[in-house]
């Protein structure tokens, strides 16, 4: 018989190969090099067996043991738990050292492989690849300087709940967003915050942080409003690309609500088609020109806003009554709930209707759009819980006379073309809007021209000033304007900004002071700022702001609470907007007689405001001009038996379809 002896070469080939699938069976990590381990050590156990059991039959003990005990002695002596015995002979001792030892190399290897496993496991947990098991939960996609307040006003929508979880990914380290979050939020009540690290448009990452069960889902964009044109259109390609990944990785028909900042108009138009209805654009920018245009008509108005959006103070619910209706009228309905006010409806269509008329019959599965503090406050009446007294004036309403108006903008930026279009469809003919600022370039001068153009009742003049030199500003004569809007600008960062705007307006209310203290006239115009960062809101309320803009925090506030109920980017989408129903602010002789003001249930004036077509929201005193205690006066939602003092100068807060 010829026995085929490999050659040197096969040899070594065979050697390479096994050599190959070790490495393979290796680099796998984790379970592998166990299974080594164990094997190793298996085989170690069967041949120090071996060996002892050979030197027991060679060089036999006094004290022979059986089978059993032999298996037993060798096992522990590989876990370096015995040693070899005073009664063995010097072979058992050589064999039983030789265990030992080779028991101490495989088990210092085990425990160090458990070890580095362990340590590598708690690294993947700091640097957030672990799995998020969550279901229901708010999923946010991207992590910027909104983060702080979009947390806090879910903290605050979460109080309800028992047991809440808000989950984070970014490419961003975990541990730095850790930090920054218990740096920047106190307490996060029922809320569990979740980081992960991770590509926002990496399947497998969405996947792992449960897109497919999540409540809902926040895209947020990197770019910020005073970042360049560039940047900006980087940024809402990414958030378009992040919102195919969220797609992608979802069950169509399992979409959760997806809610996206975006910049440009060509890529919300873009979002929103990609699966109609899915994707909720919000533009940060035409929100907040809408509002300042709104504010700078209506001293106090931002406090409403304020107090309207987010979870802190009251809030926009969708309420069906499982007992029906009964047949009620919108009219009738406000009397039948003791906390909150009735603005709306949405039908079974899921269509929202703002202010309904006062004959509109409720069906039973209409749906009601109430403002109230908690919906945990709401409950429906069968019966009315007042009867308020038709003090108000009836039949024929008394209007406002509207008169023509002049506003100020100083400074430039996104949101001035987009005030300016407002201001147009607001005014009358014969107001005027005046722009001031540092630098009027060729490219500003076309874009304001336009818009100018556009509203030729109205006059638009747009003039170079410089703006931190008190004896230029002081020649636009501020004093004589209806209102000035201070814009921010567009300098490195936020706290530069927010310094910039702060000192035009203290040269603006001194340029007031020097005018009353040389006239002795008092200055009646409006003050509104656009502060970037919250906290420098307490600073512009000590320079004397009456009104400003929370750029950052108000738009949070929206975006949180859309995440929650997505239906309610309608309700401010209408409130927002010149052609739908506003709030506003009207004198109290409007909807009472002289004689009839003074003590007034708020149920009165709920009545008297449906007498003129409005829903009534609250009242402001106009004597209480401090913002600090007393949010200037404004009361929303006060129980509708709370008897009011007023004044015929204090006003309701009401939505209507305009400011007659």
């Amino acid at each position: 018989m010829r026995i085929n002896i490999p050659s040197s070469q096969e040899a070594e080939d065979i050697k390479k190969r096994l050599q190959y699938n070790f490495d393979n069976f290796m680099s796998k990590g984790g379970l592998s090099v166990f299974l080594a381990l164990m094997s190793l050590f298996f085989a170690a156990f069967v041949v120090m067996t071996a060996m002892r059991y050979l030197i027991e039959v060679l060089f036999p003990n006094q004290d022979p043991e059986n089978t059993s005990g032999l298996y037993w002695d060798v096992f522990v002596q590989l876990i370096g738990l015995r040693d070899t015995g005073d009664t063995a002979n010097l072979a058992t001792k050589l064999i039983g050292v030789l265990t030992i030892f080779i028991g101490l190399v495989l088990f210092s290897s085990l425990v160090a492989f458990i070890t580095q496993e362990f340590e590598a496991r708690i690294q993947m947990l700091k640097k957030g690849k672990s799995l998020v098991v969550e279901t229901n939960h708010t999923l946010i996609l991207g992590f910027n300087d909104r983060i702080t307040d979009l947390l806090k006003e879910l903290v605050e929508g979460n109080e309800s709940e028992l047991d809440a979880a808000v989950v984070i990914l970014s490419p961003q380290d975990k541990e730095e967003m850790d930090d920054f979050i218990r740096n920047n939020i106190e307490a996060l009540k029922t809320t569990r915050v979740i980081t992960r690290n991770g590509s926002v448009t990496n399947l497998h990452d969405l996947e792992k942080v449960g897109v497919k069960v999540a409540k809902s889902v926040l895209i947020l964009n990197d770019a910020k409003p005073t970042d360049s044109e560039e940047f900006k259109e980087l940024s809402d390609a990414r958030v378009v690309k992040a919102v195919l990944a969220v797609i992608a990785a979802s069950e169509e028909e399992k979409l959760p609500p997806i809610l996206v900042e975006l910049h440009l108009e060509k890529y919300r138009h873009l979002a929103e088609n990609i699966i109609p209805g899915a994707v909720i654009t919000i533009n940060e920018a035409d929100i907040l020109a809408r509002i300042l245009v709104q504010t700078s008509r209506c001293l106090g108005l931002a406090g409403v806003y304020l107090n309207l959006v987010g979870f802190e103070d009251n809030e926009f619910y969708f309420y069906l009554s499982e007992s029906g209706w009964n047949n009620l009228t919108f009219g009738q309905l406000p009397f039948h709930f003791s906390h909150g006010i009735p603005l709306g409806v949405r039908s079974s269509d899921d269509k929202i209707t703002i202010k309904p008329t006062t004959s509109y019959k409720l069906a039973d599965d209409d749906e009601v759009i109430i403002l109230a503090e908690d919906d945990s406050a709401i409950k429906f009446h069968p019966t009315p819980v007042v009867q308020p007294k038709q003090l108000g004036y009836t039949g024929c309403k008394k209007l406002l006379e509207r008169q023509p108006e002049k506003h100020m903008l100083i400074g430039w930026n996104n949101k001035a073309p987009i005030a300016l279009n407002e201001y147009g469809k607001y005014l009358l003919e014969g107001s005027e809007v005046r722009l001031a600022i540092n630098n009027l370039t060729d490219e500003v001068r076309l874009e304001f021209d336009k818009i100018a153009k556009a509203y030729p009742h109205i006059k638009m003049v747009a003039s170079e000033v410089k703006l931190d030199s008190l004896e230029e500003l002081a020649t636009l004569k501020p004093y004589e304007f209806n209102s000035i809007s201070i814009l921010s600008g567009r300098e490195a960062s936020t706290e530069e900004i927010d310094a910039k705007t702060l000192t035009t307006l203290l040269q603006v209310r001194q340029i007031f002071r020097d005018y009353t203290a040389r006239t002795g006239t008092p200055v009646t115009t409006e003050l509104v700022a656009e502060i970037i960062d919250s906290e420098a809101t307490e600073l512009a309320i000590k320079a004397g702001v009456k009104d400003f803009l929370l750029t950052n925090q108000l738009v949070s506030k929206i975006i949180a609470q859309v995440s929650q109920e997505p239906d309610v980017i309608s309700i401010y989408r209408e409130l927002f907007s010149e052609e739908g129903c506003e709030v506003y602010m009207k004198p109290l002789w409007v909807y009472f007689p002289p004689e009839k003001i003074g003590q007034l249930t708020f149920a009165d004036c709920v009545l008297a405001a449906q007498n003129r077509d409005e829903v009534c929201l609250g009242v402001k005193k106009n004597s209480i001009l401090t913002p600090s205690a007393s949010n200037f006066g404004i009361e929303l939602l006060p129980g509708l038996d709370k008897v009011l003092t007023l004044s015929p100068n204090d006003a309701l807060i009401t939505i209507a379809e305009d400011d007659t």
